[in-house]
This record gives C-alpha cells, structure tokens and sequence, in this order.
C-alpha cells in the first residue's frame, strides 16, 4: 500500500520564451528559423520529445511525456532558442591567439578554410574549416571569429585549435599552435 509520500508524480513542465516585436519565426516539423532583418538563423529540434508553437509573440516548447530524457532534449532545445534569440541582437565572438617558439607560423583565411603554414615547419599548409555564417579576421597572431550562430562560431574555433593539435611531442616544450583565449560573455538570467 502507497502513501502519499511515497507517490511522486512528475508534471510536464511547458517552457515560454519571450520574442521582440522584430523577430520573424517560421516553425516546421524539426526546425525552427529566426529572422531579424537581414540575419537569419535555423535551429533544429527533436519532434519526438517536444512540441515547439508559436502563440501571440512567444515560443512555447512542450515535453511529450515527464522522462528524464524528454526533460534533457526539453532543456537542450530551450537553451539553443535561447542562444538563436540573443545571436540575433548580439554577435557572438570568440578570441584565439596563435602562438609559436620554434617556427613563424601564418595563418590566412581561404574561402570556407583557414590555411595554417610552417607550423612546426611542415611543408604541408593545415586546414581548418569554417563553419556557415562565421567571418573569420586574422591580424597578426590574433584571430577573432564572429558569428550570430553560437554553435558555428564556437566549433569553427574549435577547428583551429583541432587542426593546430600537437602530437607525438611533449606539449610543454612544443607549446606552438592556435588557443582560444576569450569565449563570448553571456548574462545568466537570476
């Protein structure tokens, strides 16, 4: 026999997200796209586990059932509508550095790849793809990426870091390659 205190009924919690006034939203069947004059930016969600509306200026996300795993898709999915909502108002930037000791390494930007030369005195250029809707600006050792999609900027960094990966050497004395040095400053709601 149960008591009441031994019941836990878990509730489905439905999730609302303010919009501006400025900000269109088209809603299909796993993607949501923003738009806000001539940025745009596509969000894909799981349909399986949440339903996502639009009603009067907001976006409302509802959990299929009271799961554990239907709550991580429902938080994941909240989070990057969130990050699509600020993008729009404010770029997202990151901050890599190149560094190097033992052999001048140059970085341009060619096309939709970053070409890193004489890394380590390779013969071969190294690439690092960059994603959609990221601009890349290299001055010197400093390379700064901007995007409106925080997924694309923060990958696109990691590509850099990735392709400038030193192996089969001790890192401390080969500390050469690209680092990320400053990651975009959110606000966290209170």
């Amino acid at each position: 026999m149960k008591t009441d205190n031994t019941i836990k009924k878990r509730e489905l919690k439905e999730i609302t997200l303010d919009l501006s006034n400025d900000v269109n939203v088209n809603i299909l069947e796993d993607c949501i796209i923003f738009e806000k004059g001539k940025s745009k930016i596509q969000i894909k969600y799981n349909p399986v586990y949440v339903l996502v509306n639009k009603k009067d200026n907001a976006i409302v996300i509802t959990p299929i059932n009271s799961r554990k795993r239907t709550k991580a898709v429902l938080n994941t999915t909240e989070k990057l509508i969130t990050n699509a909502i600020h993008g729009l108002d404010h770029e997202y930037v990151y901050k890599l550095a190149i560094v190097f000791s033992h052999f001048p390494i140059t970085a341009k930007v060619d096309g939709e790849y970053v070409i890193i030369s004489n890394f380590l005195g390779e013969k071969k250029p190294r690439k690092a793809k960059i994603l959609p809707n990221c601009h890349v600006d290299i001055k010197g050792r400093d390379v700064i990426l901007k995007s409106i999609d925080k997924t694309a900027a923060g990958q696109t960094a990691g590509n850099l870091e990735k392709a400038t990966k030193v192996k089969k050497k001790d890192y401390r004395m080969f500390d050469d390659g690209c680092y990320i040095v400053e990651k975009p400053k959110i606000e966290k709601k209170k």
